[in-house]
């Protein structure tokens, strides 16, 4: 087609190829009360927030340019990184040219809680934990809602990023969160030692390395008074084009645990995210009086200097997952929240992802643990419900991706034809 734009051709081959694909699931369908259907992103009336993101997935998936930053915040389902990184794989493995970084780790295990299985983190020296769902704390927090600090003379945090065998992680940027202190902080690479920049409006050390794949961090202090060194996370980074995927959580987190978080918002800014993905809400109804005014109130609130941070995010409100209270009753708080999220999302033209739904709605977490899918709490899944959880959010997002190019195809076309009536295309033959 000659006089055919060469993206507009891209465009409509492949939207013809995918014509008939959008009832899809990225895995396999196993299960009869999953509602794979429904695994869909709810857009509102106002889409130019999503053109924009998915604009930006087309130049990745068709030119191999640009960057994409996401960044997921909830409680232990995110800290556990299981389904948000069954989510960061599959996005990252779309096509060859994906993989856009590691992103933001948190060393729990120093903090003596769970790790991520993905990534391996080991230390030495004595180190004290905060949390945002601690009740009367002092301490300072950021992004993470976590933190860890030490006074030992000489600590180490070392980093593998690289233990699932599926996916591979290389970094050349390394910014460490922390407060400034009279430590001397370096890292590591093959042998080499590099000393960071401080950056104070962002909160970090930035050291800019030769391609590496794991990384040790030292502490020296400066001098010998009695100092001490807070470490807020670090996010492992690189200026290859692709997508990044940075899942934040704390077991027990509620809205409010992010809310008072004095540089949530610095810590944000810095990430620079594209897209801006909330799930929180279970630890908020584990509750037998849920003030579903106070949550919707608190989701307002932590959106908005989410938005300060970073105003050209889209936002994306996930609906919590059904789940018992007190391991014995099942929470109806869940359906008051999911209510709550969509009048926000219309209010506010933000993203909606109705896991609740999808999963079969009231009591289906009966259904999923009979299955062998969720623990005994019924509240958290097991490694295998938490990698559909993950396929469904994927899905879910192709779906709407799939979708929205082909609305703005359609439209390409017809502003191509109306633009040349009265020049005719020629066809090859």
């Amino acid at each position: 087609m000659k006089n055919l734009p060469a993206i507009l051709v891209i465009l409509i081959a492949y939207s013809g190829i995918n014509a008939q694909s959008g009832d899809y699931f990225i895995g396999p369908p196993k299960y009869s009360f999953i509602q794979y259907n429904q695994a869909k992103l709810i857009l509102p009336e106002d889409e130019s927030g999503a053109e924009r993101l998915f604009s930006r997935l087309d130049s990745l998936m068709l030119y191999g340019i640009g960057k994409i930053n996401i960044v997921h915040i909830g409680g232990s389902h995110l800290q556990a990184d299981v389904y948000s990184h069954q989510i960061r794989k599959r996005l990252q493995t779309l096509q060859a040219d994906m993989n856009g970084g590691r992103g933001f780790v948190f060393p729990y295990r120093a903090a003596r809680t769970n790790n991520p299985s993905n990534y391996r983190i080991s230390f030495s020296g004595s180190w004290e934990t905060c949390k945002n769902t601690q009740f009367n704390r002092i301490c300072p927090l950021g992004l993470s809602g976590i933190s860890v600090k030490t006074s030992d003379n000489k600590a180490r945090i070392s980093i593998n990023p690289n233990t699932d065998p599926e996916i591979s992680y290389s970094f050349t940027r390394v910014k460490v969160f922390h407060l400034p202190s009279m430590y001397n902080l370096r890292i590591s690479v093959n042998d080499s030692l590099f000393a960071g920049i401080y950056d104070t409006l962002g909160g970090f050390s930035l050291f800019e390395i030769p391609e590496s794949y794991s990384l040790n961090m030292f502490l020296h202090k400066a001098d010998s008074i009695n100092s001490e060194f807070t470490l807020f996370g670090i996010s492992l980074e690189n200026d290859s084009p692709g997508l990044v995927y940075h899942a934040i959580g704390v077991n027990g987190a509620r809205l409010s645990s992010y809310i008072n978080c004095q540089f949530y918002s610095q810590h944000l800014a810095a990430l620079e995210p594209d897209l801006l993905i909330f799930s929180i809400g279970t630890n908020d109804a584990n509750t037998r009086d849920f003030d579903n005014n106070r949550y919707r109130i608190e989701y307002e609130q932590l959106i908005e200097i989410s938005k300060i941070a970073a105003p050209n995010a889209v936002v994306l409100v996930t609906v919590p997952n059904d789940c018992y209270y007190m391991k014995r009753y099942v929470n109806r708080n869940t359906e008051i929240m999911k209510d709550e999220i969509f009048s926000l999302a219309k209010t506010n033209n933000y993203i909606v992802w109705d896991f609740y739904t999808a999963m079969g709605g009231l009591n289906s977490s009966q259904t999923w643990y009979n299955n062998g899918l969720m623990q005994h709490d019924r509240i958290h899944f097991n490694r295998e419900g938490y990698l559909i959880k993950g396929d469904l959010f994927v899905t879910a997002f192709l779906r709407a991706w799939e979708k929205n190019l082909a609305d703005r195809t359609e439209k390409k076309i017809s502003q191509f034809k109306g633009n040349n009536m009265s020049n005719p295309l020629v066809i090859d033959k």
